[in-house]
């Protein structure tokens, strides 16, 4: 009956043990001595039981989060625009080859200036003014017809002057644009050659030298500068001075000075 006892009383103990280890969710390895005295005085029986209880728990969890990012406030729209701005064809300027006429007044000084009084003047250009480049040539003809001064007016007939010069052009742009029409300062220098007739000449002590009626040419140098407005369709309008300077042996240097308007066609 004793040890009937002392089992269920083991039985109890162990219960008792795995509930408690259930509840408090963790795992142990109990080692537990159970004492069970005996109905008989003096005898002590004891019982060694050892549990080993092993739980696991696993839990995975998987959370899914959505950022939601909102943009509030005026939207701003950036436009790149490229603009090519063109000429309109009717105001390009003029380059290449070109031929030009003009007409003005004629001024004598010099070995010419005792002889005549100014006159008028006409002229030819034919030249080319390369794209993109400043520097061009020309090549220029004219013709002066001074009048004659009063006191050798019975000397000859109306003189007649031919100048046919070779020279370099240099070019200088101003206000160039699509609003405005080109506008241009130029320069021009070069060689000269005179042909003349009935042109009353002093020498080199201020004498004067009658004509012989004939033709006659000298050479020389001529330089001057204008300046030039474009018209569109290639045309230029150009208003230009220059001094044309001839020498004969035995004669004061001739200086001559005609200012010319004239239209230039590229």
């Amino acid at each position: 009956m004793t040890r009937i006892v002392s089992k269920l009383g083991i039985a109890a103990a162990l219960t008792l043990g795995m509930l408690s280890t259930a509840a408090a969710q963790r795992t142990t390895a109990p080692t537990k001595k159970v004492s069970v005295t005996k109905e008989v005085p003096g005898e002590v029986v004891t019982v060694h039981d050892t549990i080993t209880v092993t739980r696991v728990d696993t839990v995975t969890t998987t959370v899914f989060r959505r950022d939601t990012l909102t943009l509030t406030g005026p939207t701003i729209t950036r436009w790149d625009t490229v603009s090519v701005m063109t000429t309109p064809g009717y105001l390009d300027r003029g380059n290449g080859l070109y031929f030009g006429l003009g007409a003005g007044s004629y001024y004598p000084s010099g070995g010419l200036g005792g002889g005549q009084i100014p006159g008028y003047a006409f002229q030819a250009n034919l030249g080319v003014d390369p794209a993109g480049s400043p520097l061009g040539l020309r090549l220029t003809a004219g013709l002066a017809r001074p009048d004659e001064a009063q006191s050798t007016a019975a000397l000859g007939g109306r003189p007649s002057v031919v100048n046919f010069t070779g020279d370099l052009k240099l070019r200088t742009p101003f206000f160039r644009g699509t609003r405005f029409p080109s506008f241009s300062l130029y320069a021009v220098g070069g060689v000269a050659s005179v042909m003349y007739k009935d042109l009353v000449m002093e020498d080199e002590n201020k004498n004067i030298v009658a004509p012989d009626h004939k033709w006659h040419d000298s050479f020389g140098w001529n330089a001057g500068g204008g300046a030039a407005l474009s018209l569109g369709h290639k045309r230029d309008l150009f208003l230009e001075v220059r001094a044309i300077n001839f020498m004969k042996t035995g004669m004061e240097n001739g200086h001559q000075l005609p200012v010319i308007l004239g239209i230039n066609w590229y």
